[in-house]
């Protein structure tokens, strides 16, 4: 399901792209998420590229700031280290 709210910058992110965002904060870098995920490199790019567009981030950092009200709560997620 696609959330699309103007009022709201996170809710323009599709589910999608906000699990790739999650992923690559979990994992540490956009490979790392990229193998979690079972995606290539430029598929997890391109998914970034797409939501920094929708919510009008410059960069990753301000992405992730915008879609924090829907990013998974960081407790209890088990990484491979």
């Amino acid at each position: 399901m696609t959330r699309q709210r103007s009022h709201d910058p996170a809710g323009r992110a599709t589910d999608r792209e906000v699990g790739v965002v999650a992923a690559v904060l979990v994992a540490g870098s956009e490979k790392a998420a990229a193998h979690r995920l079972g995606l290539s490199h430029s598929t997890v790019k391109h998914h970034l590229a797409n939501a920094r567009y929708k919510v009008g981030a410059a960069t990753t950092a301000q992405l992730v700031w915008i879609l924090a009200p829907r990013l998974p709560d960081p407790e209890g997620v088990q990484t491979d280290d």
